[in-house]
């Protein structure tokens, strides 16, 4: 009994070395879906290294989907120094020194805390060059909502409209690469105030042409000139505006902006001569067929057509308005990439202008309104 219960110790010791435990560190999502979890050895802008249970696995940038970085270890944390006003010049070279030796949580505690004494003591151009700096420190420890705040303060320091946006952007920015499960991957190696400026103009410029293109999927009744008009200026408008962000945008992406407007009108186009072809052979030809005998089917006959002949004529237009848009807004490729879809369109809407042929009808007859009662 004792060597049984010895056996079922050691058994039980076994169990529990070999029982899976709760594995705790960084962790990285791949788009594949594949998961890794362990301790982050390296970092490059092109690859993360990870040391797991299985040894060391690196992993492209362009393939992670989420990092979590570990939980366990507490962030370093940049909480504003009491600093008093006869120790402010003294702080800031503190900060300097910091900064060099990469002890960015330290000097971004002088910096925050520098920026809370009056202006009188910490005067304007030194507020400047410490709010990019303490965005610097913020990004190294990884906290973008700290980087954001920051951001925000200087948009208050600047005198300049244009530079207020373009600060107030790149808070916007971090704050949503900021998620509950950490810091998008996109933004793990903004590192500096300059990168953080450069990315942030990269995803408003971003979320500008994604708001463009979204007007002209949402557009509505472009057989109408001036709706397609007046949709394609808001959707030139959103690229206008991106030129504040990054220079000579709106001409490298205005064909790319426009497009929805002329692929929303063939969209449209290809649903009319659908919508067209199946009611003139199950409506528009049998009732006009009849209508000549039966005054009922000659009223029901034209209200059929009177639809059929305005959804056809819309498509029409709207096929039209895209050659239009090309040529008044200087963007030929709009038309020239779709021209054989737009021309095999046109085709059947013209074939869509007659009725069908059926036995003893001497010729193809154009579909139009009849007199009730006549045979014409």
């Amino acid at each position: 009994m004792k060597a049984h219960r010895m056996v079922l110790a050691a058994m039980l010791m076994a169990g529990a070395l070999l029982a899976p435990v709760r594995a705790r560190g960084a962790q990285i999502l791949t788009k594949s879906r594949q998961r890794f979890t362990g301790q982050i050895v390296e970092e490059t802008p092109e690859n993360i290294t990870i040391a797991t249970a299985s040894g060391k696995v690196t992993i492209p940038v362009t393939d992670i989907q989420m990092l979590v970085r570990d939980t366990v270890t507490e962030k370093p944390k940049i909480v504003p120094e009491v600093i008093q006003p006869a120790k402010a010049e003294e702080a800031f070279e503190g900060a300097k020194t910091a900064i060099t030796q990469q002890e960015w949580a330290k000097a971004g505690c002088l910096l925050a805390g520098l920026l809370q004494l009056p202006a009188t003591v910490f005067p304007q151009e030194k507020r400047l060059a410490a709010t990019a700096a303490l965005v610097t420190c913020h990004l190294q420890i990884k906290d973008a909502k700290g980087a954001a705040a920051v951001f925000r303060q200087r948009a208050g320091l600047v005198l300049s409209e244009s530079d207020k946006k373009r600060l107030l952007a790149t808070a916007d920015a971090l704050e949503q690469a900021d998620t509950p499960t950490g810091l998008d991957a996109a933004w793990q190696f903004v590192q500096t105030y300059e990168d953080a400026i450069t990315a942030g103009m990269q995803w408003k410029t971003d979320a500008l042409l994604e708001e463009a293109k979204t007007v002209g999927d949402n557009a509505t009744n472009l057989n109408t000139w001036t709706w397609m008009q007046r949709a394609a200026e808001a959707i030139l408008a959103k690229l206008n505006e991106g030129d504040l962000y990054t220079p000579g945008f709106s001409g490298l992406h205005r064909e790319e902006a426009l497009s929805p407007l002329a692929d929303n009108a063939i969209l449209g186009a290809e649903k009319a001569v659908e919508t067209c072809t199946t009611e003139r052979k199950l409506t528009i030809t049998p009732y006009y067929l009849t209508s000549a005998s039966s005054v009922d089917s000659g009223r029901i006959y034209n209200e059929y057509a009177t639809r059929y002949l305005a959804r056809r004529q819309a498509a029409e237009d709207a096929l039209a308005n895209i050659e239009r848009l090309a040529k008044d807004y200087n963007v030929p490729e709009i038309h020239g990439k779709r021209k054989e879809k737009i021309d095999a369109l046109k085709k059947s809407l013209e074939e869509l202008r007659y009725h069908l042929m059926v036995p003893g009808m001497p010729r193809q007859l154009l579909i139009a309104l009849r007199r009730v009662g006549s045979q014409f």
